[in-house]
């Protein structure tokens, strides 16, 4: 995939999709420049930093209050991250729509030219505000979105592993999910090579006690590693808000994606091999 960060316009023209890595490209710019080209702005994310950003009067709604915001209060949070623009462009992936995770995390963003994935995604604003009946899955040609927690985000990870032959690439902040720690054992056992990227997080962590000596595991401690996404055989890609926990795929207002394109899949492998070899320093590639 191209890394050059294309003007807006030329981007909905020439483009479907396009992916974004911060160990590649300046997502702060990426944001910050559709931000300033659209008309109409729809924003949910944990956290929103609304001056950072350059907002002017955008829709918002997130976990961590901000003046102007409908705030989330309901049990679970509210960790999906995402941007509708003029109802037909979504900004989507890991990041926060702060400086810190725009600038200074590893993270991953995908922008969708789509009128149909944009209105999945106002869907949910509305659900969130006004308590309208959201969308829960939507099946399009660039993959499967599923609205967590009324979708078993767990399932739909286990449901993909369990197809695994040779090797599942899991990255994932927080990686604590005792089913996927299990599944990922037995499938070790049947000779499927598995390779873990997580951060400290995964020092607390109970499965930090369990036997590791079938798998590859990193640890990446500097800068903090917020991806959330897995790999199964180079074939599916499953990514999105969701951290591979308990609450990230039960009980958190979450969107995960699953894809087959191999596009999105290759893009993702490679960010996974920069981080794993350490090739990586924010907005540089080696």
């Amino acid at each position: 995939m191209k890394r050059l960060l294309l003007p807006f316009l030329l981007l909905s023209e020439v483009l479907l999709s396009q992916v974004y890595f911060s160990t590649v490209d300046d997502l702060s710019f990426l944001v910050v420049s559709h931000l300033a080209s659209a008309s109409e702005v729809t924003i949910v994310a944990y956290s929103i930093d609304p001056n950072y950003l350059g907002l002017k009067r955008p829709r918002m709604a997130t976990e961590v209050p901000v003046e102007g915001a409908f705030v989330h209060i309901s049990d679970g949070l509210l960790h999906s991250k995402f941007i509708v623009l003029d109802h037909e462009t979504v900004i989507f992936g890991s990041a926060n729509f702060n400086r810190s995770s725009l600038e200074e995390h590893l993270n991953n963003l995908i922008v969708f030219h789509s009128k149909e994935i944009a209105n999945f995604f106002e869907k949910i604003y509305d659900w969130l505000v006004f308590g309208r009946k959201p969308q829960i899955q939507l099946r399009t040609k660039e993959g499967e979105f599923f609205l967590i927690p009324a979708i078993d985000g767990e399932k739909i990870v286990l449901d993909t592993l369990w197809k695994a032959k040779r090797y599942v690439l899991l990255c994932s902040y927080a990686f604590t999910d005792e089913d996927v720690f299990a599944t990922l054992k037995f499938l070790s056992s049947r000779g499927v090579k598995i390779y873990i990227i997580t951060d400290e997080w995964f020092e607390s962590s109970r499965l930090r006690e369990l036997p590791l000596e079938t798998f590859h595991v990193l640890e990446v401690k500097e800068p903090l590693m917020h991806h959330k996404f897995l790999i199964v055989d180079g074939k599916v890609l499953i990514t999105g808000s969701a951290n591979f926990t308990e609450s990230g795929f039960h009980r958190n207002v979450e969107v995960m994606f699953k894809t087959s394109n191999r596009e999105y899949v290759e893009s993702f492998e490679e960010e996974f091999n920069r981080i794993w070899r350490g090739y990586f320093v924010q907005g540089v590639r080696f």
